[in-house]
């Protein structure tokens, strides 16, 4: 009789590369930023400029997360010598234009809290971002926001073309949720009201692309944007 082999050891599978983690510790320093403002603050005035720096720098740390898979595409794609530059590329493009942008949606939003009321302000933003996810700007631009990116394996290429990608990157997430962050900014950055809107942006990116429930975000806009000017009236 022939001796039976020894059944063969299961190998254990190995937990896939995450270069992205270190986007959770920026989103947890935003979510403490904000929990500062809404907590010690209180529902800050819009017309405050520390809070609306702090606010907007705040909020963009926040939705670092979302970005998380074209960076971990784009790293496990590099070659080993070139991938903190590759994610620090495309984490400082993305960050460059929201930062950008966020400053002007301040003062947007200052400008026209001043002139119509908090209340009133809310409700423009909220229409306002109810009518924009049915766009075909906005659609184009949440559908880019999936875009992914294989670097050359020269280093210093590999970082150029990471930070031409991060800005490239953030101009569609710009474009797609510039509404959001204007009714954040009118809430006053309020944790409440900005994990509300940070989940929206969450969802709709991880529905596929010819589906990304339009109806189903502007609702929860649309209460978002209400229970806001609600609470605005009554605290």
């Amino acid at each position: 009789m022939t001796a039976t082999a020894p059944a063969a050891r299961a190998v254990p599978r190995a937990r896939p590369p995450r270069p992205q983690r270190w986007l959770g510790g920026v989103a947890l320093a935003g979510w403490a930023a904000l929990l500062v403002l809404t907590v010690v603050g209180g529902h800050h005035a819009p017309g405050s400029w520390p809070g609306h720096v702090l606010g907007g720098t705040a909020m963009v740390a926040v939705m670092a997360p979302l970005v998380a898979p074209n960076v971990r595409y784009a790293v496990t794609r590099s070659a080993a010598r070139a991938r903190a530059r590759v994610a620090a590329g495309v984490v400082a493009g993305w960050a460059v234009v929201w930062l950008a942008a966020a400053a002007v949606l301040g003062v947007g939003t200052w400008a026209l809290t001043s002139w119509i009321g908090g209340v009133a302000a809310l409700a423009v933003l909220t229409l306002l971002a109810v009518v924009w996810q049915s766009t075909a700007l906005k659609r184009r631009s949440l559908a880019r926001c999936d875009r992914r990116l294989a670097p050359p394996l020269d280093r210093r290429r590999a970082g150029r073309a990471a930070r031409r990608f991060g800005v490239v990157l953030g101009r569609d997430c710009v474009l797609s949720c510039w509404p959001l962050m204007g009714l954040m900014a009118a809430a006053g950055h309020a944790v409440p009201v900005a994990a509300a809107c940070v989940g929206v942006a969450w969802y709709e990116r991880r529905r596929p692309h010819h589906d990304p429930a339009t109806r189903e975000t502007a609702l929860l806009i649309a209460a978002v944007g209400a229970t806001a000017a609600v609470a605005t009236v009554l605290f």
